[in-house]
């Protein structure tokens, strides 16, 4: 055991020492301790209850090198360290509270953060499963080449996920990593989770919060550089554990190497493990590179990497989008160049029917024209048989009219003749002479 080791079990032996007791409330009896189960460099956990009996995980800000507990309170050691722990738990209740917005299915939930005995607590939810470290030390326990491809790529959402909301863990082991009843792995033990420099920050750098075999080199330097890439190469460490059965190198180690122009101690995985695919351990070895210039720089990059089913996937699905567009274009311009050829034939069905009424009414105008025509020449021609006929009905009236004038005439004449006679010849004379002649000759 080496001293790094020494000194982390010799932490925790002193952290159990100074744990709340079970049966301890919090929180004006909201939450109730049942039993001690970890410590850190940033604090302790429990299991516990809440008020309404259901079990949740309780996570007590207690920096042990800089604080202890006197009467069931937390204080800093000495005036010293005053400043620093109220920065700290300051940061671990902010951090928290920061926490708790982050909702993801592999992530543990924080429904609750709180002060008291003087630190801050975060209450979280119980995940019922084992963590990952226990499943791949159980001899009974073998997990499938695809059960780890599937726990790395939910791993690498959560990561991902905490990356794009500016949150870097920094404790990324196989102890943190749950594996609830269903299979699914659960990010947890966000403690030592760090934002951009501050005071508080500069104060957990400096507790040096490390595990050896998991941390980069960067982590063992308080106030460096640290970025996505620094919890890749703890995810990397991880899953080379999976593989090997033992935590890669200490990165310290293997920077001293290098530097001292020594073989690297690291064995990479790369055509090892001949049931997984070349992909997928070259991404390993490259996420455990020591220098973080020459890992995978984000969890995203590094699902694009070894993804090769949801990339043939996406491709498929891209490829039979593509596909419908093509199909959807091709029925649109069908139905577009039908719709064109209907109504192209509706027009000239239409400017048919029209051409056709139009001769209709056209034939039908030149019928009426000619029948008012006929209408007419009957008219006239009555109208002039009409004038001949009153014409000839005149004339004919006329002649009558001077026949029986004549014959008017001739009667006066005779009867003036006969009176003329009458006066001029003797009543006697005539009559003998009528009666001799049987006629006059003067008549």
């Amino acid at each position: 055991m080496d001293a790094g080791q020494q000194h982390y079990d010799a932490g925790l032996a002193e952290s159990f020492a100074d744990s709340l007791s079970p049966g301890t409330e919090l929180l004006h009896g909201q939450f109730r301790i049942e039993k001690f189960l970890n410590a850190g460099g940033f604090g302790m956990t429990y299991l516990a209850r809440d008020s309404l009996d259901r079990i949740v995980v309780i996570k007590e800000c207690f920096p042990s090198s800089m604080c202890c507990r006197s009467d069931g309170k937390v204080m800093a050691r000495s005036k010293q360290h005053q400043a620093e722990f109220d920065a700290v738990v300051k940061h671990f209740g902010a951090e928290a509270r920061r926490l708790s917005k982050l909702q993801h299915p592999h992530i543990v939930g924080i429904h609750q953060v709180f002060e008291d005995n003087q630190t801050a607590y975060m209450a979280l939810d119980f995940v019922r499963g084992r963590d990952l470290l226990d499943t791949i030390e159980d001899p009974r326990m073998k997990l499938h080449p695809r059960d780890v491809k599937d726990i790395l790529l939910k791993c690498l959402e959560a990561v991902h996920y905490i990356h794009t909301n500016d949150v870097l863990h920094r404790d990324i082991s196989p102890d943190n990593i749950l594996i609830d009843g269903k299979g699914n792995p659960v990010l947890i033990d966000f403690g030592a989770a760090k934002e951009e420099a501050t005071r508080a920050s500069r104060a957990l750098s400096a507790l040096h919060v490390v595990k050896d075999g998991y941390s980069p080199h960067e982590f063992y330097i308080a106030g460096s550089t640290q970025d996505a890439s620094s919890d890749i190469y703890s995810l990397g460490a991880t899953f080379y554990h999976v593989l090997t059965g033992v935590a890669p190198p200490d990165s310290q180690a293997r920077v001293s190497a290098i530097a001292a122009d020594r073989p690297d101690p690291y064995k990479p995985v790369s055509g090892k493990f001949p049931m997984f695919e070349d992909a997928f351990l070259h991404a390993i070895d490259k996420a455990l590179s020591v220098f973080p210039r020459d890992r995978i720089q984000s969890a995203r990059e590094w699902t694009e990497l070894i993804d090769t089913e949801r990339r043939r996937s996406a491709a498929m699905a891209q490829a039979e989008l593509d596909r419908q567009i093509e199909l959807s274009i091709s029925r649109l311009v069908a139905e577009t160049n039908r719709a064109v050829e209907e109504d192209l034939k509706a027009r000239e069905i239409k400017a048919a029917e029209e051409r056709k009424e139009a001769e209709k009414l056209q034939k039908l105008a030149e019928e009426q024209a000619r029948q008012r025509k006929k209408t007419l020449d009957e008219l006239a021609m009555l109208d002039d048989m009409t004038f001949q006929e009153e014409q000839e009905r005149a004339r004919e009236s006329a002649a009558r009219r001077s026949s029986m004038q004549a014959s008017h005439d001739e009667i006066s004449g005779r009867r003036r003749r006969k009176s003329l006679l009458s006066r001029l010849l003797p009543f006697g004379l005539l009559r003998g002479t009528m009666r001799g002649n049987g006629r006059s000759d003067y008549l």
